[in-house]
């Protein structure tokens, strides 16, 4: 069945196709709804999307297909185009597009918020790893001046958040074990930092630190053996434990990143 339908101007907005050259005058949604609160008009067709041709709707020298009024998974209608007395050809638009993005924004935003939970010590409710461990020992090459560490009894953790220095690269010298790099905590975290780097490819963990205070700052450290000059990619695990007594686990974190071992 092949149906001609001409557009007539109505409606405040316009409707165009670029390729065809095809233009014509159509009211939106609300438009219609205030002209007719009780009904009373007729779709004949749409145009933009379709599944049955029924013919052409004419604009002018210009024309586009028409099809038979179904509903169309991820569509939505953008629009109607008068054709006669109470009768409108119908807009259809694909919103596949925008509802993708709108689903991609949706999950960037909650990656975002594990991001952020992650960052954040679990409080109480959320009860942080426990441990038969003996307390840590604080590393001996952790410096920041001279004086005595004063480790309070118990410190609250709960909402507090951590900060942690990536490594996006590390540089250390081929053949020997002394290196030296920075490895710090930030003074106002509320945790030790303990430091293990991991070669990626064979899981060899080649240097674990003792605990790091926060405000301290390891510079010289001993490699578990010595590197050949070359290119690593590696894993810094980063431990935190409470800054008290009781040294309690936190969230871990784990920071990858490339040694460069230079002779």
């Amino acid at each position: 069945m092949d149906l001609t339908f001409t557009a007539v101007s109505g409606g405040s907005r316009e409707y165009s196709v670029r390729k065809s050259g095809f233009k014509a005058t159509y009211y939106t949604k609300k438009e219609i709804d205030d002209m007719y609160p009780a009904g009373g008009y007729s779709v004949v067709a749409q145009i933009g999307k379709g599944r049955s041709k029924q013919g052409e709707l004419l604009s002018g020298e210009a024309s586009e297909p028409i099809y038979a009024v179904s509903k169309l998974p991820h569509s939505k209608i953008a629009g109607y185009i008068p054709v006669g007395e109470k009768e409108y050809v119908v807009i259809v638009k694909d919103v596949l597009l925008l509802w993708l993005l709108f689903s991609l924004l949706a999950l960037l935003a909650v990656a975002a918020l594990v991001f952020l939970i992650v960052k954040v010590v679990p409080a109480n409710g959320g009860a942080p790893e426990t441990t038969t461990n003996t307390p840590g020992v604080v590393d001996p090459n952790a410096q920041e001046g001279v004086g005595d560490i004063s480790v309070p009894d118990k410190i609250e953790t709960s909402g507090k958040g951590i900060k942690v220095i990536g490594f996006p690269k590390m540089t250390l010298k081929a053949g020997v074990l002394e290196q030296e790099f920075i490895l710090s905590n930030p003074k106002e975290n509320p945790c030790y930092f303990k430091y293990e780097i991991v070669l990626s490819d064979t899981g060899e963990v080649i240097y674990t630190s003792d605990l790091v205070p926060p405000g301290y700052a390891i510079s010289k450290f001993k490699l578990n053996r010595t590197l050949e000059a070359g290119s690593y990619s590696a894993v810094v695990h980063v431990r935190p434990y409470s800054f008290d007594k009781e040294q309690r686990p936190l969230t871990k974190f784990d920071s990858k990143t490339v040694i460069e071992v230079t002779e």
